[in-house]
């Protein structure tokens, strides 16, 4: 089963469904390649990088981007009563969470943003 897939504009195309180097399909829209993307099981891939702040890279602190847009960020928390758990949020819709693992933020943020309406 493929975990992820990446989803990306295809000039004057739409958008393309692709594993590896394989098109895999095209859609008109971005959601409908999303659709496409969860009837596979999968997850779109989105790409990771660190956050900067200030103009200095945060330890455990990640950004997620589609098409260079941000889209959320986790990260981990080292002080406090939740110290050692790690946070996600999405910036389109809001959706966030605190779970255990930093694979299970990743998962926070990759299936709310993809999230569409039915």
């Amino acid at each position: 089963m493929i975990e992820r897939l990446k989803v990306r504009l295809a000039y004057q195309r739409g958008w393309q469904v692709v594993d590896g180097s394989t098109v895999m399909q095209t859609f008109e829209n971005r959601d409908d390649a999303f659709r496409f993307v969860h009837g596979k099981g999968a997850r779109v891939l989105l790409a990771w990088s660190r956050t900067v702040i200030g103009g200095q890279a945060a330890p455990f602190d990640f950004t997620a981007s589609f098409q260079q847009d941000a889209v959320g960020r986790i990260f981990k928390a080292v002080h406090g009563p939740g110290a050692g758990t790690w946070f996600w949020t999405c910036f389109e819709g809001g959706a966030r969470g605190t779970v255990e693992t930093k694979d299970e933020a990743v998962v926070g943020v990759e299936r709310a943003y993809t999230r569409f309406e039915a």
